[in-house]
């Protein structure tokens, strides 16, 4: 009797059967596992609001429904995080990490010994929303109007040279001729907005997302005042407060600087991404890629969301955060170099 009839039966099953199985070995890797969720921040702040909101929902839209759990990870504006991301973490698919808008870093300073990581090559699983930078200012701070920011000296909180509460007044202080102290060196915004209370400083850059989550009664009774929004357009429920640009422009400045102020501000597309290290296996990725997709259109995640004061409506997928990315690092050279100058 022949024996390649057996075979080819053989061979059949094990083919019909790959596909599931493929699909059966992600379900019982997660099953079996927990994946942690990394925070470039501290307690209380934007960064974990965001991260243990994701950490909550995101598993029951895994296979095999993991434990997920939140750490905070702070240091050096995000630096600390996005190395150790990098270059320590679990390659398998258990370590997550919102590391804050460190994308550009190493554009800036590519031979910086503490810039030990490529943007390009991290494993982006998507985008938790879109972000609107403001500078706010306790209400007995010295500015009363964007104009005052070119002949008053404004005292800002910074959490690290990574960080975009520093790289914004480095950047207007040189290219707009702004007048901001900065101090450096807090851990996170709760740290920072400690400081702004107890008049260790005026002010400093912050999200309107993070603003409302954290700081939201502070605004409503008037101690805390947006000067301006950081942002390439206006948002929807600040329509009278002006942009960065508008600002750029009232002052007579070119293309080149608006071009700059673009670059700049272009984390702000990603707003709140969600990474992986380099080298997760693809099924995984897709895996994890297909869940976060499902739990931001999730009603449950949404209210949650907004009953956190977060604004969950502008997710964005992994393939865009990694479009994004890549753009980012086809910026002409002269305009990084003009940003870059300015950060030093």
């Amino acid at each position: 009797m022949s024996t390649s009839k057996p075979i080819a039966l053989a061979l059949a099953a094990a083919l019909a059967l790959a596909a599931p199985a493929s699909a059966q070995t992600v379900e019982s890797f997660y099953r079996n596992n927990t994946v942690v969720v990394l925070i470039a921040g501290t307690p209380g702040g934007g960064f974990d609001s965001y991260s243990r909101l994701m950490a909550q929902h995101l598993p029951q839209f895994l296979p095999g429904k993991p434990n997920m759990i939140a750490q905070n990870m702070g240091g050096a504006g995000g630096l600390t995080l996005a190395n150790y991301l990098y270059n320590v973490a679990k390659r398998d698919g258990t370590v997550l990490a919102y590391t804050g808008p460190i994308e550009m870093q190493p554009l800036f300073n590519p031979d910086a010994p503490n810039t030990k990581f490529d943007p390009r090559r991290f494993t982006w699983i998507g985008s938790l929303a879109a972000s609107q930078s403001l500078l706010i200012e306790w209400s007995t701070g010295p500015i009363k109007s964007p104009e005052d920011l070119f002949t008053k000296q404004m005292i800002v909180a910074g959490t690290g040279a990574a960080s975009d509460t520093d790289y914004y007044p480095k950047f207007m202080n040189s290219v707009l001729g702004t007048k901001f102290k900065l101090i450096t060196g807090y851990v996170g915004s709760r740290e920072t907005l400690k400081a702004i209370e107890q008049g260790e400083a005026n002010g400093r850059f912050m999200s309107y997302d993070s603003v409302k989550a954290t700081s939201k009664a502070l605004l409503d009774e008037g101690k805390l005042k947006i000067i301006f929004q950081n942002a390439l357009a206006r948002h929807p429920e600040l329509p009278n407060i002006p942009t960065i640009v508008d600002i750029a422009k009232a002052r007579g400045k070119g293309d080149d600087v608006i071009a700059a102020l673009k670059f700049l501000l272009a984390p702000d597309e990603m707003g709140r991404p969600i990474a992986g290290p380099p080298g997760v296996p693809a099924d995984r990725v897709k895996a994890l890629r297909a869940a976060f997709s499902k739990m931001t259109k999730d009603p449950e995640y949404l209210a949650d969301a907004r009953k956190r004061h977060l604004e969950p409506d502008q997710p964005l997928d992994g393939e865009g955060v990694e479009k994004t990315v890549d753009e980012i690092y086809k910026t002409p050279k002269p305009i990084i170099d003009m940003v870059a100058k300015a950060m030093k």
